[in-house]
Formats: C-alpha cells, sequence, structure tokens
C-alpha cells in the first residue's frame, strides 16, 4: 500500500513502488498541489473508452461491444467523469468503479467500463473487485476488536500466541500492525511464486520467522506483508475461528457489508491486464490476512464511516488505529505516517486516511476524511502500473470537489 507523511497537507505521502499482489516499501513523492479541472470532452473521453474497452488479444473485439453511454450530467459527476475517463486511458483499465460518500451516504457513485469483456458486461457501482492491502485496515480491526473484548493485548509479544514458531521475543503486535516489526515481506521469498495458486499457513509463517530482520523490531518502519499476515494467524489463534469465518461473523456481518469476503465471490468484476488480456488471481492462502478481501465501492463508503462512527471499535480504539508511529523510515530515514492499515496526512485542509491495494490483476483506494467522514473509493480489474497507483486520481478528485464552489460543500 501507500504512506503519507504527517505534514499540513498531503503534501508528503510516503507511497509504496508497484509490487506483483500489494505494497511494499514507501518512497517520497513530491508535494501535491490542487488538480487541474476537468478536461475538455468528457462525454467523447467515455463514449471512445467504451469502445476501445473491448479490444485486445483474447477478447471480444471492438466491433462486438457497444459504447458505453455516459453517466447523466451531475455536477460531482462533471469533475469526477472527465478524471476517471483520464485514468482509465492513461492505464488501459477496462473497468473501474468510483464513490464518493460522506458518513456513509453516498453522494456520487459511478460504473466504468467493464466487468466482463467476454459478455461485455459494464461495470455497476455494486461491481465486487479484490482489494488487495485495503484488506489491511479490516485485519487491524479485527485486533483492535479482540482487543476490546480483552482476548489480547496488542503489547504482547508475537511468540505468546505462535509460540510454536520461531518469531523474534521482541516483537510485538502493534509492531505488526504499525509495520516496524522487522520482518521481511514474504513476496520477496525465493518459494513465493510457488505460492500463488496455494499454500498452507504454517509454511508462510515457518518462512518468516526463519528469515533474518531489516532492523531491530519497533526501530524503523519497512512495508511488509508478513506482518498483516501474521496478524491473521493471531486472530485465528485468539478467536478459535478461521479468519474468513470471523471477519464474517464479527466485522461483515454486523457492520452490513453484503459485498465484501475473504474468498472470491461467485459474481465479480473478471480479472484483465492492461493489454485487456485475461488476468490472474492468486489463491487467497497466499495474500491471507495480508490482501486476500472483496469488496464493492459501496461497501467500502459504508466501511469508512462505520469505522469512523465507532460501530466496529470504540472511537478512542479507532483513533489509536490511525495514530501513526512516527518511526523512521527503513532505509531512507523521515519520519513514517503509517498507523495501523491506514496512512494518516491532510489534504484540503482536512485530517485524512487511506490506503492502498495492488493484486495480479486489481487495484484498489479507500480514504476517509477523519474530521466530517467525507470518502473517495476506487475499483479496477487491472494492476494500474504507475508508481503511486490510484494516489494521484484519487487526490485530482478530492481536489476537484473540494476546491469547486459548486461541490464543496460535499467535503
Amino acid at each position: 500500500m501507500t504512506k503519507a507523511s504527517t505534514a499540513s497537507s498531503v503534501d508528503d505521502v510516503k507511497v509504496e513502488p508497484r509490487v506483483s499482489e500489494v505494497c511494499k516499501s514507501c518512497a517520497d513523492v513530491a508535494p501535491m498541489t490542487p488538480r487541474r479541472k476537468v478536461l475538455a470532452g468528457v462525454t467523447l473521453l467515455l463514449m471512445a473508452w467504451g469502445l476501445a474497452a473491448c479490444g485486445g488479444s483474447g477478447t471480444r473485439s471492438a466491433q462486438s461491444c457497444p459504447a458505453i453511454p455516459p453517466p447523466a450530467p451531475s455536477s460531482l459527476g462533471s469533475i469526477v467523469d472527465g478524471l476517471v475517463a483520464n485514468e482509465m486511458a492513461a492505464q488501459g483499465l477496462v473497468g473501474m468503479s468510483v464513490a464518493i460518500a460522506k458518513n456513509g451516504t453516498i453522494l456520487y457513485s459511478q460504473g466504468y467500463g467493464y466487468a466482463d469483456l467476454s459478455t461485455c458486461q459494464p461495470v455497476q457501482p455494486a461491481t465486487i473487485f479484490q482489494i488487495g492491502s485495503v484488506t489491511k485496515q479490516f485485519t487491524a480491526a479485527a485486533v483492535l476488536q479482540l482487543q476490546n473484548a480483552g482476548k489480547l493485548n496488542i503489547d504482547d509479544t508475537v511468540v505468546s500466541y505462535l509460540g510454536s514458531y520461531a518469531f523474534d521475543s521482541r516483537i510485538t503486535l502493534r509492531m505488526l500492525l504499525n509495520q516496524t516489526s522487522g520482518l521481511q515481506d514474504f513476496h520477496t521469498f525465493p518459494d513465493a511464486s510457488s505460492w500463488i495458486n496455494g499454500v498452507p499457513e504454517a509454511t508462510v509463517l515457518s518462512q518468516i520467522a526463519a528469515a533474518s530482520l531489516l532492523f531491530t523490531p519497533g526501530s524503523a518502519y519497512s512495508y511488509s506483508n508478513s506482518n498483516y499476515f501474521v496478524l491473521g494467524s493471531v486472530i485465528e489463534t485468539v478467536s478459535g475461528m478461521s479468519y474468513s469465518d470471523y471477519m464474517a461473523a464479527n466485522i461483515f456481518q454486523p457492520v452490513g457489508l453484503s459485498s465484501t469476503t475473504y474468498a472470491r465471490p461467485a459474481v465479480s468484476a473478471s480479472p484483465y491486464n492492461s493489454s485487456h488480456g485475461p488476468g490472474q488471481i492468486s489463491d487467497p492462502s497466499y495474500n491471507f490476512a495480508s490482501g486476500a478481501m472483496w469488496s464493492n465501492v459501496e461497501d467500502l463508503a459504508t466501511w469508512d464511516a462505520e469505522l469512523r462512527n465507532g460501530k466496529v471499535i470504540p472511537v478512542p480504539l479507532f483513533t489509536v488505529m490511525v495514530t501513526p508511529a512516527n518511526a523512521p523510515n527503513f532505509p531512507q530515514g523521515g519520519a513514517s505516517s503509517y498507523a495501523m492499515g491506514w496512512v494518516k496526512g491532510t489534504v484540503v485542509g482536512h485530517p485524512f486516511v487511506w490506503h492502498n491495494g495492488e493484486t495480479l490483476s486489481y487495484t484498489a483506494f479507500n480514504s476517509v476524511f477523519l474530521d466530517d467522514g467525507f470518502s473517495v473509493s476506487l475499483l479496477t480489474n487491472v494492476a494500474v502500473t504507475e508508481d503511486v497507483p490510484f494516489f494521484n486520481v484519487a487526490d485530482q478528485i478530492i481536489q476537484g470537489i473540494c476546491t469547486t464552489s459548486a461541490t464543496a460543500g460535499s467535503c
């Protein structure tokens, strides 16, 4: 995913370079300034993309897929639609969905392009995509939920819960949550490529525990999917349930996330690459609690509101969740803005948390203003190949809405 620095604007955002599956490390990006407004020709862009999306090897021809009519005119749509059209054209995206909400109430949602090129099924706001490392905020919430129930303590050591594995005795659950444990990312292990089609949990845990640490636990920050993979196993040990069952019973169902699942649902957006050829989906055991979940933008809007409003965990624990450890980035230095499944910063004067996700064939972005609950969620069925996955277009949407007089009240 991505990480931001606690500057006076999301001007100092630290974003992971793209990796196959989910984010990994962080690097500074230049300060963000208000982006250009919507480019002219939104209708032409959208209709042209609707034709082009059906092309590509192994898919239906462009001629066999109808052009997708532009969305009905609206004040928010006049900002969002053109920015999305440009991003889709620039990145070769097949389908995309967007939700703009406030406190869980949808202000604008729209699907663009296709969920399935073989049938030319358009994307709808309800279309389900894999969300990659946005999964981490769900995992972090589950751990804090178990803390609230008195079933664990995030300052306990990992070995106190997973004693059969050789984890360094200094690593705590809090360090896993804040990505300050020093554990190497299992995606970089020599065997990782063979795990994509399925791997026993114990195999990955054993290799994570055995790998040398990047630094002394707690002394620095380095994004590692290993941290949240291990947290998934802790959830299972403490709850006596599978990770999937725990999330369904204690997170998805109580919050009303009817389209959010651990395993791929029966109906979802098909995976593609940027050439519009078939994409790949890894077995859920590979990313596990670090990035296997599926959802849609409507559920993410609900999730942002209910988490912020104390329905998932008490508000004081949510404050803990969105407070960065402020450990120095490894190895480049500078304070990390990674909290627990969220990156914290400020944008257009609002305190702001966010996280992105990338898997083999999907990209996700989820964000919310901490002060008033304004949220932006984006999903697509292509792995975006830019250095700042989805952050730039999300920033453009936020800047466009919040600095335009006709729509600024939404923020």
